[in-house]
């Protein structure tokens, strides 16, 4: 088969809203092609506060999927995507032509507490001691209008306002974009991968023998500062591009036998809860009517119409 195959399936996130084990279900069907590495990220390329240089080759794209062998579809999955706004947008859509578009959506509260214990977790916001001080950090950069930079792991309070974007991704791809949520996926995934596949009119009868233990769930590190280091060679090898496919898939499992397995002992507070649910109240409600507006119904109890003032 030819190599230069390239997506037709995206999903495009958001961070820490399962798109880890989307990617993995979708790509266990007999008629999709998984791309060799979950996030390609190619098409951050074509966003401005992610890359200032030129946009790589359409061949580099296709090598993550040189290993098609016909599969009706072939799905890759970058979370960043999902607020990567009109240029990411206009780029699938100019790139790939009709692709489908899977969105997931997910409480952005719990969605920002799984960001903080993330960061944490690969070593980042080095000095950032609590849930409280990292929220504080987030919402003064946001009151001050700080863009996000790519990587330092603190944009994270940004991203749960879904109203701010997911417009954008309704309106260009319509019914060929399905939203997805974590809530769904968790409670009934087989409910949720059988939809999924009768949207993609692909036989939904595999779905019993999938496998849909969650996937890429955040874990722990024994010790912070090896996750540091970890996390300063990762990055240097990406921007180098010095580590094929294969090889960042052994060291990350070198890495997690080694440092992974540490107690998470901070804990949401609930004060805490209740203010970022009041800072995030209006954008779900706006959300929320989107959605209704174009015929989803059963929303998850963090989605409520009502007023938005």
């Amino acid at each position: 088969m030819s190599s230069s195959r390239i997506a037709d399936l995206v999903v495009v996130g958001v961070p820490k809203a399962g798109t880890g084990s989307l990617f993995a279900y979708l790509a266990q069907h007999p008629e999709i092609c998984g791309s060799d590495l979950k996030e390609t990220g190619y098409f951050n390329h074509y966003n401005p506060e992610r890359h200032t240089g030129p946009v790589p080759p359409i061949e580099e794209y296709a090598r993550h999927f040189a290993h098609w062998k016909g599969e009706r579809y072939a799905v890759e999955a970058t979370p960043t995507y999902s607020y990567g706004g009109p240029p990411v947008i206009r780029a699938l859509r100019s790139v790939l032509g009709e692709p489908r578009i899977v969105l997931s959506l997910r409480n952005p509260t719990d969605r920002l507490w799984s960001a903080y214990t993330f960061q944490r977790s690969v070593g980042n916001n080095v000095g950032i001691d609590s849930f409280e001080q990292y929220l504080e950090v987030l919402e003064r950069r946001h009151d001050e209008g700080v863009r996000p930079v790519p990587g330092d792991g603190l944009h994270g309070l940004r991203i749960g306002f879904y109203a701010d974007y997911l417009g954008d991704w309704l309106d260009e791809f319509g019914d060929d974009m399905r939203v997805v949520f974590v809530e769904d996926l968790r409670r009934d995934p087989r409910a949720v991968m059988a939809a999924l596949f009768g949207w993609l009119d692909l036989d939904d009868g595999v779905v019993p023998d999938l496998n849909l233990e969650p996937r890429k769930v955040t874990q722990h590190p024994r010790s912070a500062r090896l996750a540091q280091a970890a996390r300063a060679v990762k990055r240097q090898g990406e921007r180098l591009g010095v580590l094929p496919t294969t090889a960042q898939r052994r060291l990350r499992g070198a890495y997690a036998r080694l440092n992974t397995g540490g107690e998470m002992t901070e804990r949401f507070d609930p004060a805490l809860r209740e203010h970022v649910d009041e800072l995030y109240r209006k954008s779900n409600q706006i959300t929320a009517q989107m959605l209704v507006d174009r015929g989803y119904r059963d929303l998850p109890d963090w989605l409520v119409v009502g007023s938005a003032v």
